[in-house]
């Protein structure tokens, strides 16, 4: 599982949740960018060792909401930001199911942010080594 797959995932759900209404971005626009839209941009993450060959993962990711200005621009941005905890189960294309973690909401100059963690594990298949058969052992003691 790769960060842009749980983008993948995200900007599926939005589409579902929104419609064709909004346009959902996952790369930076320079220009040209359309309203009302949903720009999808990851932020540092972690992968920690644990015991043996399991890690544990996490991707943070900050959801931008732009509308157009409008008198209620601002109770609009907090109906999207209550749709927006649906993301809390995100369904990838691989068929496993994410659980979205420390999840808030900002609006910051007529922008809504909607930051989201993803936790999950995985696993590292390493190298099996080989066994060896028999070993035999010839020794004998020396007197002197």
């Amino acid at each position: 599982m790769k960060t842009n797959d749980v983008i993948d995932g995200i900007s599926i759900k939005i589409d579902e949740m929104f419609g064709d209404e909004y346009k959902i971005y996952t790369n930076n626009v320079k220009q040209g960018l359309e309203m009302p839209c949903f720009f999808i941009k990851s932020l540092p993450s972690n992968k920690q060792k644990l015991i043996g060959n399991r890690y544990e993962n996490e991707i943070n990711l900050v959801i931008h909401t732009m509308i157009e200005d409008s008198e209620n621009k601002e109770e609009q941005l907090n109906d999207i930001a209550d749709k927006l905890y649906e993301l809390e189960y995100v369904m990838l294309l691989t068929g496993d199911l994410l659980r979205g973690y420390d999840m808030k909401t900002e609006i910051s100059d007529g922008v809504l942010l909607f930051f989201i963690t993803y936790k999950y594990f995985t696993y590292k298949q390493t190298q099996q080594e080989i066994e060896m058969n028999n070993l035999t052992i010839n020794g004998e003691v020396k007197n002197e």
